[in-house]
């Protein structure tokens, strides 16, 4: 069975500190950082008024509901491939939960923004907690994670198309990864979408990726 309170541990993310968020209304029109320092063309800027402040200081950072970057506008929850930290070949791929950069960060080091990603595995990156690799039978599949951490908003190259489907339904080919299982990061073990021994935000976040996905795939048969 999952452990709800494992799960809960990989979920965390130091991205919540402990600081009065302040939520305003959403602008449509760009912005220039903070700093008023101007933004190239290719540069990822912010769209709007910041939805959540975190941190103190030097730490402080401004969270963003959508940011432009070149010429694409992105938002919270799409799907991304992004360049590898190692300059693989293989892209990975991630939800963006949050899009973001650190104030005193940015007035320091000419600042890179930020995306809070959560991470899909691949079967040659989910290991084994004895040894190897878990394996999948269809190479368009991945393995959810509730995995956080950042990156650099350069590293986005496009969107990308995830559906998340039950073992029991047969899906067609066409575009787009499925995702069937979830991957635990701590315990090195794979869950079904379909277990009902999660932490209960986590359980409610699976279930909404399953119902959308369905409702754009339509009526699938059961295997």
């Amino acid at each position: 069975m999952v452990s709800r309170r494992r799960f809960a541990q990989v979920y965390s993310s130091d991205d919540e500190e402990d600081f009065v968020a302040e939520t305003r209304s959403q602008g449509q029109n760009s912005r220039r950082p903070d700093d008023g320092t101007p933004v190239k063309p290719d540069d990822a800027k912010p769209v709007g008024e910041p939805v959540k402040v975190t941190g103190r200081g030097e730490r402080r950072r401004n969270h963003y509901g959508q940011f432009e970057y070149k010429g694409e506008r992105y938002e919270l929850e799409d799907t991304v491939m992004l360049f590898s930290e190692e300059n693989s070949l293989i892209p990975y791929i991630a939800i963006i939960k949050s899009f973001l950069f650190w104030v005193g960060y940015y007035q320091k080091q000419d600042g890179r923004m930020m995306i809070l990603g959560q991470w899909f595995y691949r079967q040659e990156d989910a290991k084994k907690k004895d040894g190897g690799n878990w394996v999948v039978n269809d190479t368009r599949e991945l393995f959810y994670s509730f995995h956080r951490n950042e990156v650099p908003v350069e590293s986005v190259m496009h969107r990308c198309l995830v559906y998340f489907v039950p073992d029991h339904k047969q899906l067609r080919r066409g575009r787009g990864f499925i995702v069937r299982k979830v991957y635990d990061t701590v315990d090195k073990k794979l869950w079904k979408l379909t277990d009902k021994d999660y932490a209960v935000s986590q359980q409610r976040e699976i279930d909404l990726f399953v119902h959308k996905s369905l409702s754009r795939l339509g009526d699938l048969p059961d295997l």
